[in-house]
């Protein structure tokens, strides 16, 4: 379906959400509302790791 022009493009497009929105298929449905987990676990996991590694820096240099 290569378009020749715009008009014949836009043509297309419209056909195309005709026929979704035919099907019962929202082409542009709403936005999910953003859910923050992923920041939290990341930012859980890199103070984690940061607290290893000072941890292993700090037994390197202790006198036992």
């Amino acid at each position: 379906m290569k378009a020749n022009s715009v008009e014949e493009e836009l043509e297309q497009l419209a056909a195309l959400v005709a026929e979704a929105e035919a099907l019962g298929i929202d082409p542009w449905p709403e936005r999910k509302p953003p859910r923050p987990w992923a920041k939290y676990a990341l930012a859980s996991f890199m103070i984690i790791m940061m607290l290893s590694w000072v941890s292993k820096g700090m037994y390197r240099f202790a006198v036992i």
